[in-house]
């Protein structure tokens, strides 16, 4: 089963770093068109765990975000619930209503986050929230002591905002190892997701989850290689990992 993850849902101001992590809105609604075209749903991780262990999961996709962007409401929500599909969004619990301040200076942008309305709002919408720690570090760099704080206090914050059970953990940058693992685990969550590639199966780890990325800068059947085909992650990974080479003998 296939996870995806997106950041921001808008279109990259000039001159951004990393302007791959926006999908614009447009390129967005068409790639959630495309899955309900191709017969496929998206679904939140809650919903989308339940079927991968029930054997079900064939034809759904796990959709998340990372960092709770005022613009994932904007302009993802509406496209979601326009084809009936559920997402997880992962919240940094000690930024609430604020900022992406772990990265603003190094991307050269500052991007609002959700406040309590907004998250309230998202959950209206059908949809699920998870925690993102909380305070955007990588846990795998801290004591194991700092770490568990960052994964433990950031539940109880978003339970208290939020008052829904967070289930869902998703580590900053990817950063994990096995006792970052094993303190979620301990924390009461479910799940949690990793910026590793490649598909989700029933035998994977909860606590060590695969993601796919899509790029904003990458066309709409790269999406669909990567979503719904058999192997069309690696295969389009080869394909890209040729094209970066050949370019590099070219210039």
């Amino acid at each position: 089963m296939i996870i995806l993850t997106y950041h921001n849902v808008d279109a990259a101001p000039a001159g951004v770093g990393q302007p791959w992590l926006y999908v614009s809105p447009e390129a967005f609604a068409e790639q959630m068109r495309l899955l309900d075209k191709l017969g496929f749903r998206g679904v939140s991780v809650t919903e989308g765990l339940r079927l991968l262990h029930s054997g079900q999961a064939d034809r759904s996709v796990i959709i998340t975000f990372d960092d709770g962007y005022v613009d994932n409401l904007i302009h993802a929500a509406p496209a979601l619930a326009r084809h009936g599909f559920s997402a997880t969004c992962y919240v940094v619990s000690g930024s609430v209503g604020s900022y992406n301040a772990w990265d603003a200076d190094a991307l050269g942008a500052k991007k609002p986050l959700m406040d309590r309305a907004q998250l309230g709002a998202w959950l209206d919408h059908g949809m699920e929230i998870g925690s993102h720690s909380r305070s955007h570090c990588r846990l795998d760099l801290l004591p194991p002591a700092a770490a568990r704080e960052e994964i433990s206090v950031s539940r109880d914050q978003l339970r208290s905002i939020t008052g829904r059970e967070i289930e869902h953990f998703c580590y900053p940058y990817g950063g994990f190892n096995e006792t970052t693992a094993t303190l979620a685990r301990e924390a009461g969550y479910k799940s949690a997701v990793t910026t590793m590639p490649g598909r989700a199966r029933s035998a994977n780890d909860l606590h060590t989850l695969p993601r796919i990325a899509p790029r904003g800068d990458e066309s709409n059947w790269i999406f669909a290689l990567q979503s719904v085909v058999p192997g069309g992650w690696f295969l389009n990974h080869s394909m890209g990992r040729v094209r970066r080479r050949l370019a590099s003998l070219a210039s």
